[in-house]
């Protein structure tokens, strides 16, 4: 005959008992769930009723969702030893038949996707049962019905265990803060300062000038999926300022990052008191608090968040660009700033460097337009590291001045010897970007550069298509038209490439109607056939129709373009209103696919004479 000892031992090794033990944990959390039905709402499972009638209003019930899950937030992190649930007895106890019981710290799936400690196979109706979970360590307890619709319904749940040491990490110590404006000395990493002090006077809340749409925003400097975001708010005065604030997060700076997905609206929190706002896993590098619609001053006295490393790496965009530099120190070529190696002693071959040049410039061609929210710069460790000081970074679309006339993003005022230093562009939209040393004679040098940022959705406009062309002669029906119709078809059979005679100096021209600065030009070359005719043609821009527009200076020559390829050549904001591709010295057939040209309108007018 077994004892009680054994009995009981015996069912916490199969991992369920009919008793529970211990104080319930459960009684001082929060809790949620998938749906409401009625007003059965999920506080009734740890309100310490035990009534399992439904019309004695104590259990909770959802909607027939698919997965439907009720979350115990016990707001610190435990070993659990036991959870026990108290099931319906009127109707239905079946329901519950396969839920899992789950147990971890992250809200990924709404919690769902933490560890199992348990499949319940049934619960008898209006019976409680127990489930043993040995010490499994988390702050969030789930009950979620797996794999199909279901109503849920728990009329209580218990849960024993004890605090596991283990504090829940806030995220938010280690990150880079920023806010809209500055107030005084009330700088913005007060609010990541771990103190949780609510009075002015203590010197650790944060505050704004009265700006319209105040932000504060943290950068943790990788990809979090994010649980929750805790603030604490100003105890003294004003505290309904926060009063409609939203909290976002995501990866993107546009609009300072306040265009990123919202995970709450701060309705109110109290004079000096903490609200923590669940954010389910929502990833980002990013989280703001701003308050729009309106001026108003933006105070915060913490700001703590939890999460996890979403294991998604914040995409390095320079990776995939072409780059190019005012000149060339010996074998340093630009291309070692973007190879993905952050070593920055000389002897390493992997920093670049220019001749000593007056401005000198390295750039990088992004092949799309982007909104371009961080660059990044590592400098060289073992000399010379204060050549960068002064240097600037320039973010767009112009190649005017070799692109250091775009739109600055910042000034770097030093980077230490062999550190890296980011440098926060807000989404600033361009294709090319500069790194420049104005004003004086300097070599630079950069021994990594990273860019991060989104495709902006603006397209290139290609200023080909709106204008006219002409050429030496004409092959069959090819007319040069069709070097400009969008078509990139380079198979002679699809009728989408010019076609000349065999002409000494044949040549194909493109009228752009007014002056443009012309930064790219591209050419898609014939496929099936004669890729070769193309070798040692030349890109010439001007104004002028000397030679029929020949005689204009000129931007490239092309050595090859690949059969069937595009080649794209850069002609530095050139000026001009015609564009010519001409075979020079011999005789030959000229035949383009297409021609596609990138610039930007000139605000000089041409100078024409009367002769």
């Amino acid at each position: 005959m077994r004892t009680p000892a054994v009995a009981f031992a015996l069912l916490i090794v199969l991992g369920q008992t009919t008793c529970s033990f211990g104080t319930n944990i459960a009684r001082g959390g929060q809790v949620t769930q998938s749906s409401l039905y009625g007003n059965a709402v999920p506080e009734r499972a740890i309100d310490g009723n035990h009534a399992s009638i439904w019309s004695a209003g104590s259990c909770t019930h959802t909607q027939n969702d698919h997965k439907p899950w009720w979350r115990l937030d016990l707001l610190k992190m435990y070993k659990i030893n036991t959870v026990t649930i108290t099931n319906r007895k009127d109707c239905c106890h079946q329901r519950l038949n396969g839920a899992e019981i789950r147990i971890g710290n992250s809200l990924n799936d709404n919690g769902n996707a933490n560890p199992r400690c348990a499949v319940i196979s049934s619960i008898g109706a209006g019976t409680s049962e127990t489930f043993v979970c040995n010490g499994m360590e988390g702050r969030y307890i789930n009950i979620v019905i797996p794999g199909r619709k279901e109503y849920l319904t728990l009329c209580e749940v218990e849960v024993t265990g004890q605090p596991s040491g283990t504090n829940i990490a806030n995220i938010a110590r280690g990150g880079q803060v920023t806010q809209s404006s500055l107030y005084g000395n009330a700088v913005p990493e007060r609010a990541i300062d771990g103190n949780h002090a609510s009075m002015w006077s203590a010197g650790s809340c944060t505050h704004t000038q009265n700006d319209h749409k105040p932000w504060w925003r943290l950068d943790l400097l990788e990809i979090y999926k994010i649980n929750t975001v805790t603030i604490t708010n100003r105890k003294d005065c004003c505290h309904q300022r926060l009063d409609g604030a939203e909290i976002r997060i995501g990866n993107s700076l546009n609009d300072n990052g306040n265009a990123n997905p919202r995970c709450a609206v701060i309705s109110s929190i109290g004079a000096g008191t903490s609200e923590t706002f669940v954010c389910n896993g929502m990833e980002g590098r990013y989280i703001n608090i701003v308050i729009p619609g309106r001026k108003e001053y933006l105070t915060l006295c913490e700001v703590e968040v939890t999460g996890q490393p979403s294991g998604t790496k914040i995409a390095n965009i320079a990776r995939g660009g072409q780059v190019t530099q005012s000149s060339l120190y010996g074998n340093a070529v630009p291309e070692r700033a973007i190879d993905g190696n952050h070593a920055s002693m000389w002897s390493a071959g992997s920093c670049t460097h220019t001749q000593n040049d007056h401005k000198p410039w390295w750039r990088l061609d992004l092949l799309e337009i982007y909104k371009i929210n961080t660059v990044t710069i590592t400098n060289r460790k073992d000399c010379c590291h204060q050549r960068l000081d002064g240097a600037e970074i320039r973010i767009g679309n112009s190649l005017n001045d070799n692109g250091n006339a775009n739109p600055r993003c910042a000034v770097i005022s030093s980077i230490g010897a062999g550190t890296s230093e980011t440098f926060v562009c807000n989404g600033m939209e361009g294709r090319y970007i500069n790194i420049v040393i104005p004003g004086r004679k300097e070599y630079l040098t950069l021994c990594e550069v990273e860019v991060t940022g989104q495709p902006s959705g603006t397209k290139i406009a290609n200023i080909a298509r709106g204008g006219q062309v002409t050429q030496s002669s004409l092959y069959g029906n090819a007319v040069p038209e069709r070097a400009i119709d969008g078509n990139h078809a380079s198979m002679w059979s699809a009728g989408s490439c010019t076609h000349t005679q065999n002409d000494h100096k044949p040549w194909w021209r493109l009228d752009l109607l007014k002056m443009y600065k012309i930064n790219t030009v591209t050419i898609t070359n014939r496929k099936d056939c004669c890729h070769q005719r193309l070798d040692g043609a030349e890109i010439h821009i001007g104004n002028s129709l000397n030679d029929n527009g020949n005689a204009n200076p000129r931007c490239a020559v092309i050595s090859s373009i690949g059969a069937g390829t595009s080649e794209t050549f850069v002609c530095n904001g050139m000026e001009g209103r015609y564009i010519n591709i001409v075979i020079p010295g011999r005789k030959e057939y000229l035949t383009l696919c297409e021609v596609e040209v990138s610039g930007t309108e000139s605000d000089d007018l041409p100078e024409y004479s009367c002769n």
